[in-house]
């Protein structure tokens, strides 16, 4: 029988014993379990099944389904939106502009998405007189650290093109499952379009996880009563990871005005591979971005995407922290350390801190709203990179709310000519694409929704 190495699942399992303790269980000499059971595969597995039957500890604070319903019960009071009114043309320009602002993010973050924390990203551009940070990451610095070698297309003096990347290729995925599928999808159906449309090895985390489990059991092409939740939960330590977070922005495109319908769209997506604080970050990007369709201050989009996720939650409780920092009127640099200090525990790939990180380039970089769009655009990115950590991820979506604010033709050149109008995907039957059309595409797909 051909199986996972003794040793992936030995580590998978001491991570979802780390990543239940996180999460609140009460654990009991399970630590000391897993180190007699290292060794031994059907050891792993019983210890596997029993992280499953753990309870909360009794005094845990938080509310945290993961089913929608749940979910809903457990959401604020709605944050009320101006009537939606806006021409054909200015709502195609915003999609356009979170594209384009989704995209000079990831570019800018993709070299430096090393786990590196905020000081030694400082470090390393101090090392070419690049601090702070104002344009694409240099390919070089005396502070010797090397960069990502498969990262130099996204160097500064390097750029022609959106360089493929994850993230990139989820907002792709998106479009082709909203076209094939409408607005009925089902988690199913993302699993499946995974499955069609990109390899095995773009995959990360737990979606490279669930990739495979869903591989397995579709078998010999049959898709017909497949149990989803098996799929997911069998050895995938990352379901509060970021992984869904960042594959929820163009659901947020194509439901303009619409934060509760987007939300459901991506809980469909994140429920593949998620659970809990990992769905919420999913709802939470795309909701931003329903709401930054009609809102322009920075904090209000923020909350509004906060009102489609359970208010008594790690990630809400966070989120509400780095803004009371923010409105403290300490700068960028200490907030950011602030939550290296409280929040990053939960890893280089953990949903909240990441998410406490785009925030803070959002407030930060939106400030009052009186600077130019120019400045604004970059104070939001290049903030969101240089607080370390998911840089790709925290760079793109805090430049989709913006650029979704903002729209296209508020965008600064410096920030999307280099692209060429040109991304490079490796999505079956996207391949290398226009990202105005893709942008068209997904304005198309608004349409149809708001139908």
């Amino acid at each position: 029988m051909i199986t996972l190495s003794l040793e992936v699942i030995a580590n998978r399992v001491r991570r979802e014993i780390e990543e239940h303790r996180l999460q609140g269980y009460e654990l009991d000499g399970e630590q000391s379990q897993w180190e007699d059971a290292r060794g031994n595969l059907s050891a792993l597995l019983t210890l596997h099944d029993q992280l499953k039957t753990l309870h909360l500890r009794v005094d845990w604070p938080y509310r945290e389904p993961s089913d929608l319903v749940g979910i809903r019960q457990e959401r604020p009071a709605e944050v009320p939106l101006p009537i939606f009114y806006l021409a054909e043309d200015e709502i195609r320009q915003k999609i356009y502009g979170a594209w384009l602002g989704r995209i000079a993010g990831c570019i800018l973050g993709k070299p430096l998405e090393m786990g590196m924390t905020m000081e030694q990203i400082r470090a390393y551009l101090e090392g070419d007189y690049a601090y702070p940070l104002n344009d694409f990451v240099p390919a070089w610095s005396r502070n010797e650290r090397t960069l990502r070698r498969d990262a130099v297309p996204s160097m500064r003096g390097y750029v022609r093109y959106a360089q493929e990347d994850d993230d990139l290729n989820y907002m792709c995925l998106a479009i082709k499952l909203l076209e094939n599928h409408g607005a009925d999808f089902t988690t199913l159906d993302v699993g499946i379009n995974w499955l069609d449309s990109i390899p095995f090895l773009r995959t990360w985390g737990p979606g490279h996880v669930v990739y495979l489990n869903l591989a397995t059991a579709v078998g010999d092409h049959d898709s017909k009563g497949i149990d989803l939740e098996a799929v997911t939960g069998y050895l995938n330590p990352g379901i509060e990871w970021l992984g869904a977070q960042i594959r929820s922005d163009v659901y947020g495109y194509v439901c303009p005005g619409q934060p509760a319908l987007t939300a459901e769209f991506s809980w469909r997506d994140a429920h593949l591979t998620h659970r809990k604080n990992g769905v919420y970050g999913s709802m939470w990007v795309s909701a931003m971005n329903a709401a930054a369709f009609t809102l322009r201050d920075m904090e209000t989009i923020i909350r509004a995407g906060l009102a489609q996720v359970p208010a008594q939650s790690r990630f809400t409780e966070s989120i509400l922290c780095v803004i009371e920092w923010y409105k403290e009127g300490v700068g960028w640099w200490e907030t950011g350390q602030r939550i290296a200090q409280n929040y990053d525990q939960y890893g280089f790939f953990g949903v909240i801190n990441n998410a406490c990180r785009v925030v803070t380039s959002l407030l930060y970089g939106w400030g009052d709203g009186t600077d130019t769009p120019n400045v604004i655009f970059e104070r939001t990115i290049t903030i969101a990179v240089q607080l370390g950590y998911d840089t790709d991820c925290n760079g793109d979506t805090a430049g989709s709310v913006v650029g979704m604010v903002l729209g296209a033709g508020m965008l600064p050149e410096k920030w999307t000519v280099p692209f060429n109008d040109t991304l490079h995907t490796c999505v079956v039957g996207v391949g290398n694409v226009s990202i105005r059309a893709m942008a068209e595409r997904a304005y198309q797909l608004s349409r149809e929704v708001r139908r």
